[in-house]
């Protein structure tokens, strides 16, 4: 299966250098032109895992899949979660959506999108041995920036069976 991921997923999976996993979960990984915009602005230390996977796995593709049916659903969202959503209804047979984004993932789900976001790649990451603690790895993302609430992190390690 393929994934399109907006730019959080990358961000917090950069953040902790696990964003090769997604390399491993997945086929392809492609990201819109706005996507690679966005994370092409990240200075922090995340920014030189982006560059390594934006040059081995991550592919950058043009952000030219509007389709007007869904575009009255998506005006409230920011341009990456757009983009990412309208790539994956024209390619929904078979993609992933990684967005974090509630508000992408409910308009996603709405369109009968298939998503997840960075707990469900640890989680599924975890259950193929590339991953050891789910939880963990949430706690240091938070700790480098990337919000997790409480309750979030403890649905996680229940899902994740820690």
């Amino acid at each position: 299966m393929n994934v399109i991921s907006d730019t959080g997923p990358i961000i917090a999976l950069a953040k902790t250098n696990n964003i090769k996993i997604l390399k491993s979960l997945f086929e392809r990984v492609y990201i819109s032109r706005t996507v690679y915009k966005e994370l092409m602005a990240k200075t922090g230390s995340e920014a030189e895992e982006i560059d390594k996977a934006l040059k081995d796995f991550i592919t950058v593709i043009e952000d030219n899949f509007s389709t007007m049916e869904i575009t009255p659903l998506l005006k409230e969202l920011g341009e990456g979660e757009k983009h990412s959503i309208e790539f994956a209804y024209a390619n929904k047979d078979n993609i992933i959506l990684l967005m974090d984004d509630k508000s992408g993932r409910n308009k996603a789900r709405k369109l009968k999108l298939k998503t997840t976001g960075t707990i469900g790649v640890l989680i599924t990451a975890k259950n193929k041995g590339l991953v050891e603690n789910v939880t963990a790895t949430l706690v240091l993302m938070r700790g480098k920036g990337y919000w997790f609430t409480d309750e979030i992190i403890e649905a996680a390690a229940k899902a994740a069976g820690e």
